[in-house]
């Protein structure tokens, strides 16, 4: 009974207590003053300029009070928000020694453009794939492979891949090669021929594009078995990067160089 007293008269005392009727949360500050006769600016250091835009607030991040009929809506981006937010963006940032101007002036050829599938739990997701090809013209080029959603992202992917992996080919008197090459690439066969001055590129078209982006002016050549575009143009690259050079011959066989240039390709 002294227990349940006690805490009666316990209540009994906080229900007495009455709480403060103003609020000790500190009061908002707001950016004007609208008086009688003119609406001047709380702060004087404050610009009129300063004042938040709130036309420009995001739509997408405000919740519509209408309520949705159905399901299906339609996505309306405002015009002023800017594609990044909306899509993942491909930067042009390349990790190359080359400046942007040289990187504006280099051959682009984009060889290979094709829908391709992939499928997984959910089903058949279709994508676009592209290969493109650089150069300068001027023995550097390069490959670069590219897979997106939309055609357009997927060249620029390859195009900045391609860019990052540009490599030196050696050409015998800038125009064509230094010794007649064959390579086997999985099921494609290579045959690469150096030609006199005047001859042309009489090869494959995508061999014809890559020697075009090289500066490889004279050239004959051949590809048996595999003519996939995909194993053509790999298997171009690969043939070009492991031909033989005079300066290897001459080492292989003991001799100058010079007498190896005037026994391959008389005086020159």
């Amino acid at each position: 009974m002294l227990a349940l007293t006690r805490s009666f008269n316990a209540l009994s005392v906080a229900a007495k207590t009455k709480l403060p009727l103003v609020s000790t949360l500190p009061r908002r500050l707001y950016a004007t003053l609208e008086n009688d006769d003119k609406k001047a600016l709380r702060h004087k250091d404050l610009d009129a300029s300063q004042l938040p835009q709130l036309n420009k607030v995001d739509g997408l991040l405000d919740f519509s009070s209408e309520k949705a009929s159905t399901l299906d809506q339609a996505k309306s981006f405002p015009a002023y928000r800017p594609t990044e937010v909306v899509l993942n963006t491909v930067t042009d940032i390349i990790d190359t020694p080359l400046s942007p101007q040289e990187q504006s002036r280099l051959i682009k050829k984009a060889l290979v453009i094709k829908r391709v599938v992939n499928m997984n739990g959910k089903g058949k997701q279709p994508s676009m794939y592209a290969l493109v090809v650089v150069g300068n013209g001027q023995g550097l080029a390069g490959y670069g492979e590219g897979k997106d959603e939309e055609a357009s992202r997927a060249v620029r992917k390859a195009t900045n891949r391609a860019i990052k992996n540009l490599r030196y080919f050696d050409r015998y008197d800038d125009r064509t090669l230094a010794t007649d090459v064959i390579h086997k690439f999985h099921a494609t066969k290579l045959y690469l021929r150096s030609r006199p001055p005047g001859f042309g590129c009489r090869a494959n078209h995508y061999i014809h594009e890559i020697c075009r982006c090289i500066g490889i002016q004279d050239l004959s050549g051949k590809v048996r078995g595999s003519r996939t575009p995909m194993n053509v143009i790999k298997a171009t690259f690969e043939a070009l990067s492991n031909q033989r050079l005079p300066e290897d011959i001459a080492k292989i066989r003991g001799k100058k160089l010079v007498d190896v240039q005037s026994t391959y390709y008389g005086d020159a």
